[in-house]
């Protein structure tokens, strides 16, 4: 194995693969110049700073017959891939919302704000277990420390059939939590990342209405139902090693990796969306906070801009 300085010189040797984990405005020139050298490439998250330099580098991949695999490690997670199939086989019943939790106390960055660096494992791991069958994408954000690099962000993905994700994520928090929960008709499940074992809980638990549209206290607390807790056995495995072999796997046999390039496209979408918001929202805060010259009435939230092109598939 050699070690090197000079990213050229990596290009010109004989390595079939390489892995760009670098700051995110070099990612794109980077895998751009990989990709063209005839190296397959995995990018850590996220892809790339815009959707437009996403399909760039997809379309250079396909033209050349290399791998694009973007670094969405929790995808691999054991965890999240029995989430997946408790969901796809309906365990939960009808699904009514995902909830998403990355906080922490820092670590700030010079290149990026909270949502960039966090949400993208978020986002990915919404879209792993509903799909990308997005309708609407809204958000906030706060800058609390630094002007203007939000270092707490909210945002709410609507996906078609009515299923919503709700994700937070904080670089300003004093417990460091990583949690997923996913709530549905028949039954809920947590996953906790933060657990050195047993990261994930599957509750028995559920509200039905009763069907006599009783009006009683009796009548109302009888339907809740309380189950017990099952912590089901997963198998323990490094999610990064995963993600590795499938990098491998794919150089050699061809086949397109889990994490490929059109799901980088998506969590970069997804990001683009909700950083649209958060401007749009930054701008009427500041709006409000210039002096008017005659009394207007309060701010209202402004309805979230649906923009249906925003997740159209990749021809």
């Amino acid at each position: 194995m050699a070690v090197s300085r000079s990213f050229d010189s990596i290009l010109a040797s004989d390595v079939a693969g390489v892995v760009i984990a670098t700051p995110i405005s070099t990612h794109f020139e980077l895998a751009k110049a990989a990709l063209e050298a005839g190296k397959s490439v995995l990018i850590e998250k996220p892809m790339a700073m815009t959707s437009a330099e996403c399909r760039t580098l997809i379309a250079i991949s396909e033209r050349k017959s290399l791998i694009l695999m973007v670094g969405h490690t929790f995808e691999y997670h054991p965890a999240v891939r029995f989430m997946e199939d408790v969901i796809k086989r309906g365990g939960l019943g009808n699904l009514h919302y995902i909830s998403s939790r990355r906080l922490n106390l820092g670590l700030y960055q010079s290149d990026t704000n909270v949502l960039w660096d966090l949400a993208p494992h978020d986002f990915s791991i919404i879209f792993s277990l509903l799909g990308n069958r997005v309708e609407k994408i809204d958000a906030w954000g706060c800058a609390h420390v630094f002007p203007d690099v939000e270092d707490v962000a909210y945002a709410m993905v609507k996906f078609s059939g009515g299923v919503k994700a709700h994700l937070h994520v904080s670089w300003l928090d004093p417990v460091k939590v990583r949690q997923v929960t996913v709530v549905g008709s028949e039954g809920m499940l947590v996953f906790d990342d933060v657990l050195p074992a047993e990261k994930v809980r599957v509750y028995d638990k559920c509200f039905k209405p009763t069907t006599t549209n009783g009006d009683s206290y009796a009548d109302f607390v009888s339907a809740y139902h309380h189950g017990d807790v099952h912590i089901p056995s997963i198998a323990v495995a490094e999610p990064l090693k995963l993600e590795f072999l499938d990098f491998v796997t794919a150089m050699s046999t061809g086949k397109q990796p889990r994490a490929d390039g059109r799901s980088g496209l998506r969590v970069v979408q997804a990001l683009e969306a909700a950083s649209k918001r958060i401007h749009h929202q930054t701008i009427i805060r500041n709006a409000a906070k210039t002096p008017p010259r005659t009394v207007l009435p309060p701010i209202r939230k402004v309805a979230a801009a649906h923009n249906p092109n925003v997740f159209n598939k990749i021809q």
